[in-house]
């Protein structure tokens, strides 16, 4: 038996380094610290701890998932630029109906034809389809009979009004459906002819 000092150097043999029976593998440690049970070892045994893909393998899903997400994004991106479109066009479509009741309103306060209700009831075909009446004096009867004169919707007022033929013409232009009864030189307007 020798006798070492202390500070003096051994030798180690190799086979200290070897894998002994006695020793304890990183399975056998878990075990024993309880961090896994007998089943959670003997599962990761079975597979054997082999990597669960190549990299490339996983760079292609990884790409893949990437290339799904993209393809969502721009999908959701597309609907929302559409609804934000069709928003877009309500709110000019409002602005324009609402400058089109504005320019009719004016057309129609500029020439309406001013006189106290006459004894003459004059009837046309509102744009509900019900049947309105005016009553308005003989002279102004004559007036919508021979076309110088026309029957208008008043935009803001639920009462109709007489106007001349010439701005029945610019209301004509604006709005169509404005002009209720008119004896116009295209066509007449607010009844037929048999």
């Amino acid at each position: 038996m020798s006798t070492t000092t202390p500070g003096a150097r051994t030798a180690f043999a190799p086979s200290l380094f070897a894998y002994s029976p006695g020793m304890q593998n990183l399975r056998d440690k878990l075990l024993k610290a309880g961090l896994v049970t007998e089943k959670q070892a003997k599962e990761a045994e079975r597979r054997g701890g082999k990597p669960q893909g190549t990299v490339k393998q996983k760079q292609q899903a990884v790409s893949e998932e990437e290339r799904q997400r993209r393809e969502t994004f721009a999908a959701r991106e597309a609907e929302l630029a559409e609804e934000r479109r069709q928003e877009a066009a309500k709110k000019a479509e409002a602005r324009q109906q609402s400058e089109r009741a504005h320019r009719l309103r004016q057309l129609v306060e500029a020439s309406r034809v001013r006189e106290a209700p006459g004894e003459v009831n004059f009837h046309f075909v509102k744009r509900s389809g019900k049947v309105g009446r005016l009553a308005i004096s003989p002279e102004t009867a004559k007036l919508l009979e021979s076309g110088a004169a026309a029957v208008v919707e008043d935009p803001g007022n639920p009462e109709h009004a007489v106007v001349p033929g010439e701005a029945a013409k610019r209301i004509y232009e604006v709005d169509k459906q404005a002009v209720r009864f008119w004896f116009g030189p295209e066509k007449p307007i607010g009844f037929e002819l048999d």
